[in-house]
């Protein structure tokens, strides 16, 4: 009988990851020919592949991508057990530096670390909530939530729940302006510069309010959301924050759009113990809020 270890599930997900046995062994603190001959090992206890080794990094195969959400599921039952028996006595302490856009501070994450500082009150928290990019690799931040296809081969990803965008408009809005036709009066705000080019573009010609021009543009999510309350406009927005606005209505018959998103940290900041426990946890409570953060609990 093929029986996995919890060790043999580590080394599957730091692989998974990292996408590289480089980086797995980072993220393990052990050797590179450790974390291959354990992989080696579990593959040939299985009689099956996990993953296909590509220039770009480790793929899963479909045995591999059959595998994650469980292994995922068994990390986080540990993990829990690891808090709740040993949490408040392991006397974790110092400062822990995170950064993220203003609007997932705000409106996502808050809540999260009051919850986190009950449980480890001598942990202190620096938020960094800005739009620039912090350098991980120069030590101003320990972890970044970021939105981005894939995380830099030479830092430790966490992948979040896909982050859901919906088209809104309020309701004064709706009602007062045509949205489709030939010479539709509703007009699209857009967060990129450029009204031709770019991922938001795309989204807005796949829609069936693709002749609506687009006048005004607001980089800032949280700018763009309350311009589309004052009646700029309507917009792609974080469902996260624009379903449980009472002034905003989701306009029907238009797909989701969803931007994947990653915890990540550098190798050398997750070997601190107060940064692993605080990553693990954030995973932990974001994935607990899926429905929320993908937009699907009003579906």
């Amino acid at each position: 009988m093929k029986v996995f270890e919890w060790d043999d599930l580590r080394v599957f997900l730091a692989i998974y990851r990292g996408r590289s046995v480089r980086a797995a062994s980072k993220l393990m603190g052990v050797s590179h020919s450790t974390i291959s001959r354990r992989l080696q090992a579990m593959e040939s206890q299985l009689d099956l592949q996990l993953f296909i080794r590509h220039n770009e990094g480790f793929i899963l195969t479909e045995m591999g991508e059959a595998m994650v959400e469980r292994a995922e599921r068994v990390e986080s039952e540990i993990l829990s057990m690891e808090r709740e028996v040993f949490g408040r006595d392991a006397l974790l302490s110092g400062p822990i530096r995170i950064t993220m856009l203003p609007h997932i501070a705000q409106h996502l994450i808050i809540p999260h670390i009051v919850k986190f500082t009950s449980l480890y009150p001598d942990i202190n928290i620096e938020i960094d909530a800005s739009n620039d990019i912090v350098d991980l690799d120069r030590r101003n931040a320990d972890i970044a939530i970021r939105f981005q296809a894939e995380p830099e081969e030479h830092l430790i990803g966490r992948k979040l729940p896909d982050f859901g965008l919906a088209v809104y408009a309020s309701h004064d809005y709706e009602e007062k302006h045509s949205f489709t036709g030939k010479s539709p009066s509703a007009r699209w705000l857009s967060w990129e510069k450029s009204n031709n080019h770019g991922l938001l573009s795309r989204w807005m010609k796949s829609t069936q309010y693709q002749h609506c021009l687009v006048q005004h543009s607001i980089a800032d999510p949280l700018g763009l959301q309350e311009a589309v309350k004052a009646g700029l406009g309507f917009a792609y927005l974080f469902c996260f924050t624009a379903d449980k606005d009472p002034q905003l209505t989701r306009l029907p018959n238009i797909d989701k759009q969803y931007i994947p998103a990653w915890i990540l940290t550098h190798p050398d900041s997750v070997a601190t113990e107060r940064v692993k426990v605080f990553a693990r946890f954030l995973w932990d409570e974001l994935n607990a809020d899926v429905e929320r953060i993908s937009g699907n609990i009003n579906d």
